[in-house]
């Protein structure tokens, strides 16, 4: 009996190996989590583009507009207290002008899962999710996202989306549809979903 227990053991462990893609394989702009910010922008760059959330100041945002990129520009969340400006999530952000058609946008984020499918073999991938933008009261702003999933409880994950705002809530915040990719840590998600706001 305790080999059978042994075996079985051993066999549920090694099925958790097989299946261990790792979120830092996935990179934006050669960076992922894990890394230093510092490794790419100097502390100025990314100390004067610095906003907090408004129940902690645990983590802040900072976000780097980028020339002849891929991406418009990075996103990346970042310790307070950490010195050495380690990310724990980032995003690249690809906007799109207004009179782009929305295929433009859901053409490029085919092809970007289509890359990390080939890359993350074992990861969970999602179907598409709708997330409605909370601050448009007409309910026509909204998000579109595939979700590559790295936990059971769905907490450290690479998330693919575009995200669509209607005519009313462009006028009056002028934000721009896009493309986002962002690589989540299980610490940021879970500060995020129980400190932050």
């Amino acid at each position: 009996m305790k080999r059978l227990l042994l075996i079985l053991i051993l066999t549920l462990s090694f099925q958790n190996l097989t299946r261990a893609d790792d979120i830092r394989e996935i990179e934006i702009e050669g960076m992922s989590i894990g890394d230093s910010a510092l490794d790419f922008f100097s502390k100025d760059e990314l100390d004067e583009n610095t906003n907090f959330y408004p129940n902690s100041k645990k983590f802040f945002r900072t976000t780097i507009i980028l020339d002849n990129n891929e991406f418009g520009s990075v996103q990346m969340h970042i310790k307070n207290e950490n010195n050495e400006y380690i990310i724990y999530a980032i995003a690249g952000i690809i906007y799109y002008q207004k009179n782009d058609p929305k295929k433009k946008c859901k053409d490029k984020r085919s092809k970007i899962v289509n890359d990390i499918s080939g890359i993350l073999t074992n990861t969970k991938k999602s179907k598409i999710e709708i997330d409605f933008e909370p601050g448009d009261e007409t309910g026509k702003s909204y998000g579109e996202a595939i979700y590559f999933d790295f936990k059971d409880d769905y907490s450290e994950y690479v998330k693919v989306g575009c995200v669509f705002y209607g005519e009313e809530f462009y006028k009056k915040s002028k934000w721009l549809n896009h493309l986002r990719l962002s690589l989540t840590s299980s610490e940021y998600h879970y500060w995020l979903k129980d400190e932050a706001n």
